[in-house]
């Protein structure tokens, strides 16, 4: 199955099959999202934007606390 996934260090999303825990891209710890891979490919390129966003400031929001 694929998984919508965050890397926090990248700033980007990551649609990707199982349970992944390490970002393809630069090596570092991923989020896996909450949202289905169904569900983010529906969406229009603003709301993926505004998305992106959200997961973005929730990142910054945690390193935070």
């Amino acid at each position: 199955m694929m998984y919508m996934h965050y890397c926090g260090h990248c700033s980007r999303i990551h649609m990707l099959n199982g349970h992944k825990t390490i970002c393809p891209g630069c090596g570092r710890p991923l989020t896996e999202l909450a949202i289905s891979f169904l569900d983010f490919t529906n969406m229009n390129a603003d709301e993926r934007a505004a998305f992106l966003q959200r997961c973005r400031d929730d990142v910054c929001h945690e390193k935070k606390s």
